[in-house]
This record gives structure tokens, C-alpha cells and sequence, in this order.
């Protein structure tokens, strides 16, 4: 289970270490996976739409039919294309009153396998409702299955808890974005 860091534990010059310590982990990563140079690989943020078919570009929950009490509830999932990777690193909970407690990052169109756990639900009394973990990394055509976990009351309607996920995408130069000038 990944370990939690909420953004007051961390100053500005480790937080800038820390998301270029994940760049370089998912350009080895895409590098290793492909055979490919890391130089051939652009890191960007992922988009909710773009990377994983969201409604808009906003990140929130997506289950439909809501996400229930105290229990693991599938969100949604994602089959990757073959070029792309990603690293998930954190989350900010930009609710009123957040009710979501953890994430479960699981692989396969069922979830069969649990990638991580990250329980969040510390960040909830912080000022700043943001944390971050280890990252976990997703290859190409491995479909990423998230489940949350809700405190207790009732079911969480569709789009009703705004949960940003920290995430980065490698894919190769002229995806999304042009070619580096030279």
C-alpha cells in the first residue's frame, strides 16, 4: 500500500523533486517497454477526456450510478493504447466536503489484479486537501480499473466529488503534443 504524504509535509523545492523523480521513473518506464529511447517520449499531464474518455476535461467520479457506502466501487476503467503510459502520484479534493477515503488501482477489464492501495482520507482535515504517493505506472493496452472508497452516509451521485488526480502521461512526440524544435 503506497504511503501518504499530505502537501504540508512537503516544501516547494521537494515537491518539485518529487514530480520530476516521477517523470523519470515513467520515461524509464516507456523506454523499457518499448525499446524505445526516452528521448522519443513527451511527459505531460494527463486530461480526463483525452487520456480517458471523461464527459469533459474535468476530474471527478464517473460511476453513473453513484458511489456507494463503505465499500469499493468500481469508478471507471480504460484499456490504454499501445503508446501511451502513465503514472498516477497524488490526488487533490477540491469537494466542499469530501467523503471519498481511498483509491484501489487495478489492472484488467474486471479489476482481476491490484496494482496499489492509496488511502487518502488524512488529507481531509489539511488546509490543503492535497497528497501524494509513490507513483503507480500503467504500459500501454493495460486497462486501468479504479475503485473508490466513500465514508460513510449516502451514495455519492455521478460527478459529485471532485477528486483530481495527479497524473502524468508519456506518449510519443505528435500524439497531442508537436515534435520538440531542433
Amino acid at each position: 500500500m503506497a504511503r501518504v504524504l499530505v502537501a504540508r509535509e512537503l516544501s516547494t523545492t521537494q515537491l518539485i523533486a518529487m514530480r520530476d523523480d516521477v517523470k523519470a521513473k515513467l520515461l524509464a518506464f516507456a523506454a523499457k517497454e518499448t525499446g524505445k529511447p526516452a528521448s522519443d517520449f513527451v511527459v505531460r499531464d494527463a486530461m480526463p477526456l483525452t487520456d480517458f474518455g471523461f464527459a469533459t476535461e474535468k476530474w471527478c467520479n464517473q460511476l453513473g450510478a453513484g458511489i456507494a457506502t463503505a465499500t469499493w466501487t468500481k469508478d471507471w476503467t480504460k484499456e490504454l493504447p499501445k503508446t501511451k503510459f502513465v503514472a498516477f502520484y497524488g490526488f487533490i479534493d477540491h469537494a466542499d466536503s469530501p467523503v471519498l477515503l481511498g483509491a484501489k488501482f487495478k489492472v484488467g477489464a474486471n479489476g482481476q489484479t491490484t496494482r496499489d492501495v492509496v488511502m487518502f482520507g488524512r488529507m481531509r482535515v489539511e488546509d490543503v486537501v492535497k497528497c501524494y504517493h509513490e507513483p503507480v505506472l500503467y504500459k500501454g493496452q493495460e486497462t486501468i480499473y479504479l475503485e473508490l472508497y466513500q465514508a460513510s452516509g449516502s451514495t455519492l451521485a455521478q460527478y459529485a466529488e471532485e477528486l483530481e488526480m495527479m497524473c502524468l502521461v508519456a506518449e510519443p512526440y505528435g500524439e497531442v503534443i508537436s515534435a520538440p524544435v531542433k
